[in-house]
């Protein structure tokens, strides 16, 4: 979906099995036409910090109404985030249960003192049943996948397909709804259709949309369907995994 709705519109007729979300870290100032991710500034990526929490409390807010009880969240984002994430995710009514470290095992140049080689995943789900987890006894929060070549990655937090589909795999079973709210390359979309989910995502920047458009058609080899579910006063663009 192609949208701009800073809440969903009621629908109780879908609701989703899991949920993933992507935190949007790090200002960059320049910009080309050249689709680069270390050049492409992405949208709401730098406001205060009382102007994020009421984004947050969207966001999250968003995801509690359409996620099932007691059906999984995965949320990325930097250790930046540890303060802001938790009290927003209670008030969603959201149990975050334990955090989810991603060794990218490809450290980062950054202006720190450390180069960057790890991210956090915050895992929980929404209160009111039982929890649904369906990975072995022995997985672990230590999750070790490498990261997209810089050279070859066209969205600035892009993320291996392979985090997406461990999750789906835990927290999901096949023909169930995923719901990614920042669905950016379309890491996601892939994983759904390696997995046998159905996927839906929202990502707000038209040239992202296009690009998980070609990338879902590209690994498909089928033509996307565009479906307008307008409003009065704004329309989405769906792109629906269906297998």
């Amino acid at each position: 979906m192609a949208a701009g709705y800073s809440s969903f519109p009621e629908n109780k007729k879908r609701t989703h099995h899991q949920s993933f979300d992507v935190a949007r870290q790090g200002e960059k100032k320049k910009t080309t036409e050249k689709l680069r991710a270390k050049d492409r500034p992405l949208a709401n990526d730098f406001v205060t910090d009382e102007a994020f929490d009421k984004l947050l409390l969207a966001w999250f807010g968003n995801i509690a109404r359409v996620l099932l009880p007691g059906r999984g969240f995965y949320i990325w984002g930097g250790y930046a985030n540890l303060g802001n994430y938790p009290p927003v995710l209670k008030a969603c009514e959201l149990y975050f249960s334990q955090g989810i470290v991603w060794d990218k095992q490809h450290p980062v140049l950054t202006w720190k003192d450390f180069m960057g080689a790890f991210e956090f995943c915050f895992y929980g789900w929404r209160e009111g049943a039982a929890h649904v987890f369906l990975g072995q006894n022995n997985a672990t929060d230590l999750w070790h996948v490498k990261k997209v070549n810089p050279q070859s990655m066209i969205q600035l937090t892009e993320k291996p397909t392979e985090l997406a589909v461990r999750a789906m795999q835990y927290s999901s079973r096949a023909g169930e709804n995923v719901l990614d709210l920042f669905g950016g390359s379309g890491s996601t979309l892939i994983a759904a259709e390696q997995t046998g989910r159905r996927a839906f995502l929202m990502e707000l920047d038209p040239l992202y949309c296009d690009v998980i458009v070609q990338r879902w058609g590209k690994f498909t080899g089928r033509k996307a369907e565009r479906q307008d579910i307008a409003s009065s006063t704004q329309s989405e663009s769906l792109v629906n995994s269906r297998r």
